[in-house]
């Protein structure tokens, strides 16, 4: 399995990496490409800026489950959920989310692969 910083390694998928409080902390070049924000834009936004804001409350409940018992129920496999682009659209991608401890603070990863519709 990846490591938070090997993901930043990735050139071909869209990456997002956040802190423990859910604050972007870095995208790659991918991600930029696809869901149009600039570094600039979107490093320090909270998570909930890519995040349909009818899932809102469920992300919200799921971190703060995972904040108090460090048991994944959605880490370490893919799932296919909405993101948010900058300019609104809900685009369909597969997740894959890491967990990983960083000087006593979580940290968190995601590849967002865009899926075609069919």
């Amino acid at each position: 399995m990846q490591s938070i910083d090997q993901m930043k390694d990735e050139t071909k998928l869209p990456v997002l990496i956040t802190d423990h409080q859910g604050f972007i902390t870095y995208v790659n070049e991918p991600f930029k490409l696809i869901f149009g924000w600039s570094a600039d834009e979107i490093i320090g936004q909270t998570l909930m800026s890519v995040i349909p804001r009818i899932y809102h409350d469920s992300h919200n409940l799921g971190f703060s489950r995972f904040a108090m018992t460090e048991q994944p129920t959605v880490l370490n496999h893919p799932l296919q959920l909405k993101a948010v682009t900058k300019d609104g659209r809900e685009i369909d991608a597969e997740h894959f989310i890491i967990a990983e401890q960083q000087r006593g603070q979580w940290f968190f990863g995601a590849t967002l692969r865009p899926l075609v519709e069919q």
